[in-house]
């Protein structure tokens, strides 16, 4: 039997990814098909309809989805925490660094779910300054991987980024880093491993070897120091679980770099801790009341325990040396786990509802209810692959109608999908094209112009072919810096295989020999043909000309008053 597990492509999966990548999976004899999902709804959808065995999930939105809180219940467990911090909140450039929260007012913010730590971390960092999430900002969920997109495109002025996305963009010039969750709440947890229903009720052996063999990655991630860490990220990339753009900043993420030169904290940038405490759930259950996700009260205790198991995880961690023996709770100031309620309607913003709406009695008869599940269960086969739908006869009335256009839509999704990998795999075999060749033109530019040291304080550079603008440039450029940086007194510019009868050659030797003077050195012309001297002697500036010689011999040997203009 393959264990087919569904995970989005952010650091917080690097667990998962780690056991998958290392083998551990096939120690413990398990087979595991792992495929990206393209958002969290995705994932959800996937729990519900129990498409999978187990998720890489935002732990709220196991949360919700276990309970029933967002659509339909799915009796899922939380087995275990995959990471702890890992995001930030980056602003688009044009914004600069943001100070305070009252700089976002009226700004558009991304989140990856209404149902994630990134979003209850930046709506309480919002409230502690002044700023009422639900009025003040717009608050709008982006899938982590197009979050840069948006960014960039200014569907949105800023985003919790979860890694190494965050990192990615700022070190592309698209982003300025504001504020990191763990200055929110250092030590938060952020996403779990979630097992659906099948999986831990009818083969709880093969549950628990999952579950052993990621909560053994996790450890060896603990225990390494920034380069273990750096081969790690490497290693995910290299198997596919990653995509290449992102490796760069996987390895600062995970090593712990600075994410800027202003970052002023230190390097637990991503901790992989595994308990899912019962404290979180609690805390998160109370976020949801606060902001209005959830109305009325709830036994916090017993909801969260239902979803958050944490003695597996816990004994694991005990038994690999890992410390994951208390949740961590010293950042979650002015909050009551004895109220929780309570602590959330005190808090400032707080828009919980009292009384929760009545939910509508279904009037579909059964027939048209079982129907509409099977579309349902259609369209979650969607998130783990496009289903190979065959040929599909339809009732002609109102739901055949929607079958049908449903069926059309997914043919065409399918399609779609086809042709993105296809431009994707074009467009990446073009990309490693233009590196190539522009490493083949850097080969050349440096081959058809190499400076060297011949004698102390004399350096060579012999020129050869055709000499263009671009190409002028860069070696005025080079022989510049290198007479600077040597302290040469002699530059000896050999043009025996050059083409000198060119405007631009000519404007190189001209322009060269008098920058050459400005740095303290002297230019010298071996080699010049008689067309090339022909050209050179229509200069308007015979001042300007460098002392010319005809071999290399005489330009090394002879003094330098010896050497006639």
């Amino acid at each position: 039997m393959t264990l087919r597990i569904v995970y989005v492509p952010i650091a917080c999966s690097m667990p998962l990814l780690y056991a998958a990548a290392r083998g551990f999976f096939e120690q413990k004899g398990l087979s595991v098909e792992l495929r990206r999902a393209p958002s969290w709804d995705a994932v959800r959808r996937l729990l519900t309809h129990d498409k999978v065995d187990a998720a890489h999930v935002l732990a709220p939105l196991a949360l919700a989805t276990g309970l029933g809180i967002d659509g339909r219940a799915a009796p899922i467990r939380v087995r275990a925490l995959q990471n702890q911090n890992g995001s930030t909140l980056v602003v688009a450039k044009t914004h600069g660094r943001i100070a305070a929260p009252r700089e976002l007012a009226g700004k558009v913010l991304g989140v990856p779910h209404r149902f994630s730590m990134q979003y209850y971390l930046l709506c309480d960092w919002l409230a502690r300054g002044g700023v009422n999430p639900l009025q003040d900002v717009t608050i709008r969920e982006v899938p982590p991987p197009r979050m840069p997109r948006w960014l960039a495109l200014g569907r949105i002025d800023g985003a919790m980024f979860p890694e190494p996305f965050a990192q990615h963009v700022v070190d592309r010039g698209g982003g300025v880093d504001c504020m990191q969750s763990r200055e929110v709440w250092q030590g938060h947890p952020c996403c779990t491993l979630s097992f659906g229903p099948r999986l831990w009720r009818e083969r709880p052996e093969r549950a628990g070897a999952l579950l052993e063999a990621v909560v053994e990655a996790q450890a060896e991630l603990e225990r390494m120091d920034p380069e273990g860490r750096r081969a790690a990220a490497g290693l995910v990339v290299a198997r596919g679980y990653l995509p290449v753009e992102v490796c760069g900043a996987l390895e600062k993420g995970l090593a712990g770099d600075p994410m800027s030169p202003g970052d002023p904290l230190g390097p637990e940038r991503l901790g992989f801790a595994p308990t899912p405490f019962v404290e979180y759930g609690v805390w998160i259950l109370a976020q949801m009341q606060r902001w209005g996700q959830l109305a009325g009260d709830v036994e916090h205790l017993a909801a969260a325990r239902e979803i958050f198991e944490a003695e597996p995880a816990r004994e694991l961690a005990a038994r690999l040396g890992m410390n994951d023996a208390a949740p961590r709770l010293d950042d979650v100031r002015g909050f009551s786990f004895d109220d929780p309620l309570g602590a959330v309607r005190a808090a400032p913003f707080c828009a919980h509802r009292a009384e929760r709406p009545p939910s509508p009695p279904c009037s579909l008869p059964a027939p048209a209810v079982d129907r509409i599940q099977r579309i349902l269960d259609r369209l979650a086969d969607m998130a783990w692959g496009a289903p190979d739908l065959g040929g599909s006869t339809f009732e002609d009335d109102e739901l055949g109608e929607l079958e049908r256009a449903l069926d059309e839509s997914i043919r065409a999704r399918a399609f779609a999908e086809e042709a993105l990998v296809e431009h994707m795999e074009l467009e990446e075999a073009h990309t490693r094209q233009e590196a190539r060749i522009e490493a083949q033109h850097a080969l050349i530019r440096e081959l058809g112009a190499p400076l060297a040291p011949v004698l102390p304080g004399v350096l060579l550079l012999p020129l050869v072919g055709r000499i263009d603008r671009a190409r002028a440039a860069d070696i005025e450029e080079r022989a510049l810096r290198a007479a600077w940086e040597r302290s040469a007194r002699r530059v000896i510019v050999d043009v025996t295989g050059a083409r000198l009868i060119d405007d631009e050659a000519l404007a190189l030797v001209l322009r060269l020999s008098r920058a050459l003077r400005l740095v303290g050195a002297e230019c010298l012309l071996v080699g010049v043909s008689p067309e090339a001297a022909r050209a050179l002697a229509t200069s308007h500036d015979p001042a300007a000309l460098p002392r010319c010689v005809r071999d290399l011999s005489a330009a090394l040997g002879a003094p330098k008053d010896a050497i006639p203009r």
